[in-house]
């Protein structure tokens, strides 16, 4: 007896769900578990996860998905511990990618349905509320993720300093994690590392409080530095003579930061 295309789907729809919830229960059991091959990796993996998803259940579960998928391809996985290493940090990519792309998908669909509140983020009724002590904790490690200095980088410059400079990944590996070639991996670092300086001498400049023109810029209060306010400051250091010397007593000889290197950032 032939089931109706209405039970069909019914039926597809459900074994699909049921599916995907073995396939996250498993993610997450690998995250919290994982096989001790994978265990000079994990903190890296998921410090990057975090940064990029900043969320840390979504990271642990972005950590678990790369993880279930280099279980899957096994033997498949490349086997010296650079390119392995390089490997480990495309599939926690993918998987970060894959979440953000879920979620924009689910912003755009909540949108079109004229509920343009409802896109925030709801918390999981079904799971267990988080300590607030452990809350604390979870935003201090955020926050230590910050990089005020990088303010001035593009996503894809920032992306490039977070793997090799908190990450120190080789400008190789960059470029297989990010899927460039050596030569646009190098380039993309050497301009994102000469960004940074720039707003780390600019940065220097405020500390002396010796410009009115800076002093204005920062207000009062300080300030946070937001991509905005960081093109004002580094354009003011250009265009001040004051604030030029300042600045290149602060990076000898570098202003405006055209041969730093990632390896020298902090």
């Amino acid at each position: 007896m032939s089931s109706s295309p209405e039970t069909s789907t019914r039926t597809t729809g459900a074994h699909r769900a049921h599916r995907e919830a073995r396939d996250r229960a498993a993610a997450r059991t690998l995250a919290e578990h994982p096989p001790a091959c994978y265990e000079p990796h994990l903190d890296g993996l998921f410090t990057y996860c975090l940064s990029v998803l900043c969320d840390h259940e979504a990271a642990t579960a972005a950590l678990g998905e790369a993880l279930a998928c280099a279980e899957r391809r096994g033997q498949r996985g490349p086997e010296n511990a650079p390119e392995r290493r390089a490997w480990l940090y495309a599939l926690a990519r993918w998987a970060c990618l894959r979440r953000l792309a879920a979620a924009r998908q689910q912003r755009q669909a909540t949108h079109a349905a004229g509920r343009p509140g409802d896109h925030r983020r709801r918390p999981d009724r079904t799971a267990a509320p988080v300590p607030e002590e452990v809350q604390e904790v979870r935003r201090r490690e955020l926050a230590l993720l910050a990089w005020p200095e990088a303010a001035g980088t593009t996503p894809e410059q920032r992306e490039a300093l977070e793997l090799a400079v908190r990450h120190r990944l080789t400008a190789h590996e960059v470029a297989a994690v990010l899927g460039l070639g050596l030569a646009a991996a190098r380039e993309l670092l050497a301009s994102a590392a000469c960004e940074v300086e720039r707003t780390r001498a600019a940065l220097a400049v405020v500390e002396t409080g010796g410009c009115p023109g800076v002093a204005v810029l920062a207000g009062p209060d300080g300030f946070v530095l937001s991509t905005a306010l960081r093109r004002e400051l580094v354009r003011h250091v250009d265009d001040c003579p004051r604030c030029r010397r300042t600045a290149e007593r602060a990076v000898p000889g570098r202003w405006p930061g055209a041969c730093v290197t990632p390896a020298e950032l902090p």
